[in-house]
């Protein structure tokens, strides 16, 4: 049975359009991203590494090796199925860092432009014969369905066709973008050809055998093929050839590409690390009976081309095409995306070295046209290599070579995540010894024998255990002689799982987003700076106005990674250090507090047993600090803020947020005077330091202490912490009683002064009395009435002013008497008359006949002496202040009214609190309307506040005193 060659060159034709559709479609939108970002499609794309070898080789390992053919299906699946020790660690690190490649990987940890260059190299060499197996593949596949088709010309239109498709679904303006089109497309063609080889293994149960009891009649037959099943497989070989595979789930372009690259979040990855082994689980179960099928056909084509032929041989058109569109599918989607990863790694490694766009150039056109230009040489390199003779080599020898090469990075990529002390001359020494033992013994015995070749010729598990193990031994043994450099043990605890150490850095010379434009300008162009400042403020959403020394540290290593996933990270950390500098780096070793609490935060999930407790211990004491209700600032060496407690954050109105990653001459006044100067001050603590917050006057106390650690030198600073006390309230309350105090004494000098003055003023009077007395004249008369009358005033004066004097003492027993509350209301007059500051206010006193009280006369005076105080010092000049007594239902009313400008509601509650006052210190003591309140309650009376009291103007205050009247029966 023979096609005709347009039917099998229009069914690849309409295939391949089919995945120009699905691509364009998605890219479009047509497809809902629900679908397109959903897990199984990434699942699904990572089967791209069931290529050709799955498809086609997997059948021939079968025949020679037996059950040895599974050892590809296991190597990936241990791959995926550890991914929490190997591929998930990887997967932040290319994610955080934007890795676009294993050789973007091995510069970036290496810190070495050479190692990310051999690297690439070596990939090349190694993974160009794999393009041209599948190439090889499909051209043979349609020889064999139409013979008197040109081999060649197949392989051409097919390279065409590819190269169209890599180029446009599989480039954009930025190596950064996500092709959601080629990973649908890819996840399409893994269906297609699980589906396929499905299928095919169905029928060839069914079609060739009649169902499974025939076919196992049929192999009870076949003695030697029962044997090869069990036992053509030697156990090193297995194993080699599943750590070969192991390794290449990382190591291969294609795999790291839709593995890392394409992966949005780590739920993708941890359903593959069961999806991927579940797929070739599946995806090996039809290998057997198709092998065996085409056995009982009695074909003579070689066994890898069964998948296709076994429709032939059972003449079948239906399931020979459903074999062939498997085999198209499987040979494309490898060659895309393994052309598109390495067309990353040499432009970022091979090309970009050599070669930069200039200032003035449009970088992202420029890099688009470059990473075209090498997709296409890329494909056309492994058409090139297709022409190997076939006598030489079979398909499965390429492809076993090919992938041997791959597990050359296997000590390189297991350093990176679990030994530190590794460098680049170490690396760089293995992977050559490895390569050069891979060369000779692999590749070269490929062109030079003049006979076909076998694996079992190449000794390949002899060549690859060898190689790894020179490889590894050179790689510690150099690595531990020569010395590694700072740059490498940064890189190294970046990459490390286990460590949280970080080189600690100052500022940057740069001081803000704009002067990070104006940096980066000169290397890439104003629009391409700008561009790409706003991308990563975007991404950290921080705002262009930030200017903390943290803030902008996190902004410069977002733009390291931004411009590696763009250029490569060896260019784009020669560009970062060399446009945008620190003013100084420390030695290894010193930490960045904040980075080890993010660090610490991302990988608290992984903690357990003493390290989780650990971790619940530091959290503890964390927040301590945290809630401590004593202001908390930590500063490390160059005054950057690193801890700001929530104390502290009251206490300022400062959030720590905003604060935590600036500099401490960044804060506002008086903050930053304040601990500024305290920082200075040789003395550890300072109190009472007096300074005003907005409207308000603060005391604080201000203690420090050095924090110190163990250096070469002895201890070494390594920070100070600062403990701020708000003693404003302390400090009021001490000034008020302080107050109080002088007050008593004035009283206690006023009433011996006031006892003094009675006695001269009573002999004058005496002496007036006896003038009066004995000289009648009118004239001589009168005026020893005028000084007996002056003298009467005066005691009465000096009288009030003892009396006021004695009712401030908390001694005197009081006793309840009846008050006269227009007497009291003259005591009350006479002493606001002395205050020269009621002068400019007046006064109305009005009271009812008959108004009396059981109170205390001096006590009551007090009450009202300072009503009329507060209701003074809320006025302004030629304001009218009046107090009125009345009599209603059986109680005295007096009333205290002033046209002042009230009390505000918000305080109203407070007013009578002590020590609670408006009025500056030494201007008030906070104490006078708590006695009030405490006299009138102590008589049985009640008050009650209105304010304001004039509802039209807004102001004045009526204070409203409610006492029992007494009536004398």
């Amino acid at each position: 049975m023979n096609f005709e060659l347009t039917t099998i060159f229009g069914l690849g034709i309409a295939y391949l359009s089919l995945l120009f559709g699905i691509a364009y479609s998605t890219n479009r939108g047509w497809i809902p991203q629900k679908i397109v970002h959903h897990p199984a499609v990434y699942v699904l794309s990572l089967g791209v590494f069931a290529s050709v070898w799955a498809y086609h080789m997997s059948v021939g390992n079968a025949q020679r090796e037996g059950y040895g053919y599974l050892a590809q299906y296991v190597g990936i699946s241990l791959a995926f199925l550890l991914s929490p020790l190997l591929l998930r660690p990887l997967l932040e690190l290319t994610r955080t860092h934007q890795l676009s490649s294993l050789a973007d990987l091995i510069a970036f940890r290496y810190r070495s432009p050479w190692a990310g260059t051999l690297t690439t190299l070596c990939i090349l060499i190694g993974v160009t014969p794999l393009i041209a197996l599948q190439i090889q593949a499909v051209a043979d596949t349609i020889s064999l369905l139409s013979p008197d088709a040109s081999p060649n010309v197949l392989a051409f239109s097919f390279c065409i066709m590819i190269t169209l498709f890599a180029v446009l679904f599989g480039t954009s303006h930025s190596s950064r973008s996500r092709h959601d089109g080629l990973v649908m497309a890819i996840a399409f063609e893994s269906v297609v050809k699980l589906f396929a080889l499905l299928a095919v293994g169905v029928f060839a149960i069914y079609g060739g055998f009649g169902g499974f009891g025939a076919m196992e009649q049929w192999l009870q037959s076949q003695p030697e093929l029962i044997e090869t099943l069990k036992g053509g497989s030697n156990l090193s070989s297995f194993h080699v050839l599943a750590l070969l595979f192991f390794t290449a789930t990382v190591a291969m372009p294609h795999m790291f590409y839709l593995s890392f690259n394409e992966n949005s979040t780590p739920r993708k990855l941890a359903i593959a690390s069961w999806g991927v082994p579940l797929y070739f689980l599946i995806l090996s179960l039809p290998i057997l009976p198709i092998l065996w099928a085409g056995l009982h056909s009695g074909s003579t084509v070689q066994a890898e081309y069964f998948p296709v032929i076994i429709g032939m041989e059972y003449q079948s058109e239906l399931f020979t095409l459903i074999g062939f569109i498997g085999s198209l599918s499987a040979a494309s989607g490898l060659i895309i995306v393994i052309t598109l990863a390495l067309s990353n790694m040499c432009l970022n490694h091979l090309v970009l070295p050599l070669f930069q766009p200039k200032a003035n150039d449009d970088i992202y056109k420029w890099l688009l046209h470059r990473r075209r230009i090498l997709i296409t040489g890329l494909i056309w390199a492994g058409f090139l290599f297709y022409y190997l003779p076939s006598d030489r080599a079979s398909v499965q020898i390429v492809g076993i070579v090919a992938f041997s090469a791959c597990l050359q990075f296997l000590p390189g990529i297991i350093a990176i995540l679990y030994w530190p002390q590794a460098n680049k001359k170490g690396f760089i020494a293995g992977l050559i010894t490895g390569v050069c033992l891979w060369f000779l013994f692999l590749i070269i015995p490929i062109f030079i024998m003049s006979e076909p070749i076998s694996i079992l010729s190449l000794n390949l598990e002899n060549v690859a255990i060898f190689s790894l193990i020179y490889n590894s031994l050179l790689f510690v043994i150099v690595s531990l002689l020569t010395s590694t450099s700072s740059e490498e043990l940064s890189a190294a605890d970046l990459c490390a799982l286990d460590t949280i150490k970080r080189r600690k850095r100052t500022g940057l010379v740069a001081k803000s987003s704009q002067e990070f434009i104006k940096s980066l300008s000169k290397p890439l162009g104003k629009k391409t700076a700008t561009r790409e400042v706003n991308k990563a403020l975007k991404d950290l959403k921080i705002s262009k106005s930030e200017s903390r020394p943290y803030t902008l540290r996190l902004l410069r290593g977002r733009l390291e990674a931004n411009l590696s996933g763009l250029m490569g990270p060896t260019f784009a950390r020669e560009l970062i250090d060399s446009y945008l500098p620190f003013r100084i780096v420390s030695e290894y070793g010193s930490t960045d507090v904040n980075v080890i609490e993010s660090r610490i935060e991302s990988y608290r999930s992984n903690l357990s047993g003493m390290a989780a407790d650990l971790d619940n211990l530091r959290r503890y004491h964390r927040q301590i600090l945290l809630d401590l209700p004593l202001g908390v600032c930590s500063l490390g060496v160059d005054q950057e803020i690193i801890m700001w407690n929530h104390a502290l954050e009251e206490l300022t109105g400062i959030k720590g947020g905003e604060v935590i990653g600036s500099s401490l001459s960044d804060l506002a006044n008086p903050w930053q005077t304040l601990l500024g100067d305290f920082i200075i001050d040789n003395n550890p603590h300072a109190y009472k330091q007096h300074f005003d917050l907005g409207n308000r006057a603060m005391t604080v106390n201000l203690h420090k202490a050095s924090i110190e650690k163990p250096g070469n030198l002895g201890m070494q600073l390594n920070g100070l912490i600062i403990l701020l006390e708000d003693i404003t309230e302390t400090a009021q309350l001490e000034a008020s009683l302080t107050h109080s105090e002088r007050l008593a004494s004035i009283g206690r000098f006023a009433a011996g002064v006031a006892h003094e003055i009675g006695n001269p003023i009573t002999g004058i009077a005496c002496l007036a009395q006896h003038i009066r007395d004995e000289y009648p004249e009118d004239e001589l008369n009168s005026m020893a009435k005028q000084i007996i009358e002056q003298t009467k005033r005066t005691s009465t004066i000096v009288q009030s002013l003892v009396n006021f004097a004695h009712a401030g003492n908390v001694n005197t027993d009081h006793q309840h008497e009846v008050v006269n509350i227009k007497e009291c209301f003259t005591d009350t007059k006479t002493l606001i008359s002395l205050d020269n500051k009621n002068r400019e206010l007046n006064f109305e006193f009005t009271c009812v006949e008959g108004a009396a009280i059981l109170a205390d006369a001096q006590r009551l005076l007090q009450v009202f002496v300072n009503l009329l105080s507060n209701a003074r010092d809320a006025s302004q000049a030629s304001n009218t202040i009046s107090m009125d007594a009345k009599i209603i239902n059986n109680q005295v009313q007096i009333s205290v009214t002033d046209e002042g400008f009230g009390i505000p509601i918000s305080i109203q509650d407070r007013i009578f609190d002590p020590f609670f006052t408006t009025k500056e210190v030494g201007d008030g003591t906070g104490l006078g309307l708590s006695l009030v309140f405490s006299i009138i309650e102590e008589f049985n009376g009640t008050i009650e506040i209105i304010s304001p009291y004039n509802k039209d103007r807004g102001n004045g205050t009526q204070v409203i005193l409610r006492f029992p009247c007494y009536h004398a029966q």
